[in-house]
């Protein structure tokens, strides 16, 4: 997990990654029709290395194009030239990935072999772009052939343990010349916990893709593809899982044969049963053409859809916004929700009898007068006691750090629907307009819906009725005789006016040291790791 460790946004040093799509496309000449009216897609991702991004924007400068090609922008991009060869683009903010995508088609006139080039550049508030980094410089080229396109399948594609589903990628073919004969490909980029079957005689099974595992399906087809036409699987592939496995991802693309795909897998044992055949999206007729011609552009030949496991166990994560005086006592309460469709269980790695556990972080300017038995305050100073935890932090309070963070234990069995909640008596210190604080809830490894397993609140403090501003009031932290005599005897009244029941008493039990508190903050940054895998959490576009 140490990849999510992070230096606070604005420090010295912080860098961020900027990677283009493909480093080279061709364009097909306008003279080949519509094929060539199409524009074909030039990005760059903006990656956060430490902290998140602000004040991201994209430079485009496509002065090297001038005759070649022309550009069509997003909603989020401008043209500052008349030429309209050179863009300005905002991306706002991006904590994780963030991207902007522009098109390019050639002009009219633009003779076959005309080249040029486009350029991304990248720049952001609070950090540089990593040296190491690769160029940002996409070269185009005027030219002709086929051009085989995967269309996506959903973006995520469920499945329960030990069960199988099946899948259809479709493939067209938006260049200008015929595709005799195609390749398609899977990977399941898990290992053998989930795998593609069928047993088809023109598939290889257990080939290798450079993922590490021989678990790649490779297929070889004669059809002809035409220029815009589309075809798919006669007979759907199947994906299966193990019961055991956990979320993963499924790659899936086309190639020409002979083309980047056969030249980088090999291995593999042919299925025994009948071969897998493909059919036109809509009909129409094949045509043999007397050689292989490349494909023109195989950014477009490969997709990947997330493959999720269905899970009976999702804990989600429950915070109220926290308004009060400074100087003044205010109750609020965390809880851990089971949205899950079975009752929760002994979480790996914890004290008998644990079932679920709760990270709260609360901002700068909030002390912490009691808290739940049960709940252990963290040290803010020294190094994290896991990596991942200085991520968490600074998500707690923005930029900043932490002014309190708790661990909390549920230890009773949560039916699905129940809560177990955690009152926490607390006094700003200072005066406060929103500031932002995190709970996560964690529970099981393959928990349903990670997004939920997260939520924000705001802590909003005014100065108390004829006393002068607390702004410059230092930040208590909570300390150890504070946690030791917290209880919950007392049942708080929650924001919709009703009582709500607290997580002390039999719900929890004290920490068992420090080694605990690093397993539950473990689980705690693997799921913001699976969010940002699983596509929850990216780059936000303001």
């Amino acid at each position: 997990m140490g990849g999510l460790s992070a230096v606070p946004a604005g420090a010295a040093g912080s860098h961020f990654l900027a990677v283009v799509s493909t480093p080279q496309v061709t364009l097909l000449p306008q003279s080949s029709g519509v094929q060539a009216q199409q524009y074909h897609s030039v990005g760059v991702s903006v990656m956060s290395e430490e902290a998140p991004l602000s004040g991201v924007e994209v430079a485009v400068d496509a002065s090297r194009l001038a005759g070649v090609a022309g550009l069509s922008l997003p909603g989020n991009c401008r043209f500052t030239d008349a030429a309209r060869l050179h863009a300005a683009c905002s991306l706002g903010s991006v904590d994780g990935i963030g991207q902007v995508d522009v098109g390019l088609r050639s002009l009219p006139g633009a003779k076959v072999a005309a080249k040029g080039s486009v350029r991304f550049t990248v720049t952001a508030a609070n950090a540089t772009e990593d040296p190491s980094g690769p160029p940002t410089t996409t070269t185009v080229v005027v030219g002709d052939g086929p051009d085989l396109a995967v269309l996506p399948m959903p973006t995520t594609l469920t499945l329960a343990p030990g069960r199988t589903l099946t899948v259809n990628p479709q493939v067209t073919n938006v260049g200008d010349q015929d595709a005799s004969g195609i390749t398609l490909l899977f990977d399941s980029l898990e290992g053998d916990a989930w795998s593609v079957g069928g047993g088809f005689g023109n598939c290889r099974y257990g080939a290798d893709a450079g993922t590490g595992d021989p678990t790649a399906v490779v297929c070889h087809f004669d059809t002809v593809v035409k220029p815009g036409e589309t075809y798919q699987l006669a007979t759907p592939a199947p994906v299966s899982a193990v019961p055991q496995a956990v979320d993963g991802m499924l790659m899936y693309g086309w190639d020409v044969t002979g083309g980047a795909i056969d030249s980088s897998i090999t291995g593999g044992t042919p299925g025994h049963g009948a071969p897998l055949a493909l059919v036109p999206v809509p009909a129409s007729a094949r045509q043999t053409v007397p050689h292989v011609v490349p494909d023109i552009n195989y950014d477009n030949n490969v997709a990947v859809s997330q493959l999720h496991l269905v899970s009976p166990d999702d804990v989600a994560a429950v915070a109220h916004d926290v308004t009060g005086t400074v100087g003044r006592m205010a109750t609020t309460v965390f809880g851990v929700r089971n949205d899950g469709t079975v009752p929760t269980r002994q979480m790996s790695g914890s004290p008998a009898g644990t079932t679920a556990a709760l990270v709260a972080m609360l901002p700068q300017g909030v002390s912490v007068v009691s808290a739940p038995k049960g709940c252990q305050a963290e040290p803010l100073d020294g190094p994290p006691p896991v990596a991942g935890l200085t991520r968490l932090r600074a998500q707690a309070a923005g930029d900043g750090v932490p002014g309190a963070l708790y661990v909390c234990l549920v230890t009773r069995v949560l039916r699905p629907g129940a809560e177990a909640d955690f009152a926490f008596t607390l006094k700003p210190t200072r005066t406060l307009h929103a500031v932002p604080g995190t709970v996560v809830a964690v529970g099981q490894p393959d928990d349903n819906t990670p997004l939920n397993n997260v939520a924000t609140f705001q802590v909003t403090a005014t100065p108390a009725a004829g006393s002068p501003s607390a702004s410059a009031s230092p930040v208590a932290h909570p300390s150890a005789s504070a946690t030791a005599a917290a209880t919950a005897s007392a049942a708080p009244t929650a924001p919709g006016g009703s009582l709500a029941h607290t997580g002390g008493g039999d719900d929890t039990l004290p920490l068992a040291g420090a080694g605990l508190a690093a397993v539950v903050l473990g689980g705690a940054a693997l799921v913001l790791s699976r969010r940002r895998r699983n596509g929850t959490v990216g780059g936000s576009h303001s």
